[in-house]
């Protein structure tokens, strides 16, 4: 996980597999995250134009901009839920989703609101949490 805004150093945080899967069944218990329905699907390329991708990664083609534009909202859409918090599925995969700093300000209201009740917060370790907090800060981040 990786910080979206300019935070110098940026500072980026790793969990293997199974710690994510632990992570997130442990938002989901806090309430830090929400379960918004499965993962939205992708933007095809071709509906857009997209022929191929350059050497860095961007498409090529005559609207590659439009398809830029749409997957850059599906990655930041909150799901199918009004509820607050993070989509549990912007943490169960690296396809660059984007945490909205008003998601990960929702979670840590959860957080918050479970550690005043006396829950242990262990299962977070020592790192998730400051960097929630700093991405709440800038403009979220982005799971890869």
């Amino acid at each position: 996980m990786r910080p979206i805004g300019g935070g110098e150093p940026p500072v980026t945080i790793a969990y293997r597999p199974r710690r994510m899967v632990k992570l997130a069944a442990a938002m989901l218990n806090w309430q830090m995250a929400v379960d918004a329905g499965p993962a939205p699907k992708f933007p095809l390329w071709a509906v857009y134009g997209v022929s191929d991708f350059d050497s860095a990664g961007r498409p090529v083609g005559e609207r590659a901009s439009d398809y830029e534009t749409a997957l850059a909202r599906i990655l930041s859409g909150h799901g199918r839920t009004d509820r607050p918090g993070i989509p549990v599925h912007k943490l169960s995969t690296n396809l660059g989703w984007h945490v909205t700093a008003a998601e990960c300000a929702a979670a840590l209201r959860s957080f918050n609101e479970g550690v005043a009740a006396g829950r242990d917060a262990a299962v977070f370790g020592k790192k998730l949490i400051p960097f929630l907090r700093a991405a709440a800060a800038e403009d979220g981040f982005e799971v890869h």
